[in-house]
């Protein structure tokens, strides 16, 4: 975090630097000064804020990768959780297997079509 702190600092000095020079040099003020300060800022610190803005990229990174790791291994922890604790294998679809009220499995409900007993 300590660079992340350092990139920000060193981004908004530099935005700051930049704007003071606009108003001394320049009779531009206000919205214009603003927005023409960050272009310039953000060109200036592409070339002198390298370093820094790529150590501050890599905690970011470390961060994120951390959160990935974190979500994996509860990922792996459902699967584990998932299985039958005397199978070990995966409980089976209760929808799958389930017969409904008043029906008898095996046999033919209304509308089902099934091979006649008696060819013609």
């Amino acid at each position: 975090m300590r660079d992340i702190a350092i990139y920000t600092g060193l981004r908004l000095a530099l935005l700051a630097a930049v704007w003071l020079l606009l108003q001394a040099v320049t009779p531009l003020r206000g919205l214009m000064a603003v927005v023409i300060a960050l272009l310039v800022s953000g060109v200036i610190s592409v070339v002198l804020l390298d370093r820094p803005r790529d150590r501050a990229g890599n905690k970011v990174a470390g961060v994120f990768r951390r959160i990935d790791e974190r979500i994996e291994k509860s990922r792996t922890a459902e699967d584990f959780d998932e299985e039958s604790p005397l199978s070990g294998q995966p409980d089976a679809d209760p929808e799958q297997h389930s017969v409904g009220e008043g029906q008898q499995s095996g046999h033919l409900q209304d509308g089902d079509e099934g091979t006649p007993t008696n060819p013609a």
